[in-house]
């Protein structure tokens, strides 16, 4: 799907799975940029043992989850976060979801470069990249290494909200991996990332 940008922004990868791309524009009001991370985190264990302490050794942890606030009239939103897998075994990100309180469909999503011309004028030969929203089937996290869920990179999309995200709110998401299983991670809104 083309998406038609609305801000600028530089889009950052995860140095283990994703190439570094300067881009001039942002895609989606859910996916526009932010780089900070909060100072909570879910530290797993196992499948069936999901905790908020400190990430240790031989761990599967998710830090930073938070999603922006979206516009009233908007009908989708992002969730983003670090995944961190500190075990011997690689393991992937296969699904999510959400409550259908919180919106009809979530979706493992990536933003990329899509190329093209961006407009201007018909006679400039500057072109930027064009932004490009696609599902992806898994989101393969190496053992010992991290992949960031960020802004125009890979996210959780939130498709068909029930209601506006607002400040402050919570967001349960459940991210089903293949070893680990499902776990549960709280997000929380805001302006951006706390």
């Amino acid at each position: 799907m083309n998406l038609t940008p609305t801000r600028s922004s530089a889009i950052r990868r995860s140095a283990t799975v994703l190439a570094a791309l300067s881009l001039g524009v942002a895609a989606l009001s859910g996916c526009s940029s932010d780089d900070d991370a909060t100072d909570t985190s879910t530290t797993v264990a196992s499948a069936q043992d999901t905790t908020t302490t400190a990430a240790t050794d031989g761990e599967l942890t998710m830090t930073g989850a938070w999603a922006r606030t979206s516009p009233m009239m908007a009908s989708n939103g992002a969730i983003y976060m670090e995944i961190t897998n500190a075990t011997d075994a690689d393991d992937a990100l296969l699904s999510v979801s959400v409550d259908p309180s919180i919106a009809a469909t979530a979706e493992l999503h990536e933003t990329r470069a899509a190329g093209g011309d961006m407009g201007g004028d018909m006679g400039s030969s500057t072109t930027a990249p064009m932004m490009e929203m696609a599902e992806i089937d898994r989101l393969d996290i190496a053992a010992g290494e991290a992949v960031s869920l960020q802004p125009g990179g890979y996210h959780i999309m939130l498709m068909n909200l029930a209601a506006p995200l607002t400040e402050g709110q919570e967001l349960v998401v459940t991210l089903t991996f293949e070893n680990a299983g499902d776990i549960e991670v709280t997000a929380v809104v805001g302006d951006g990332a706390p």
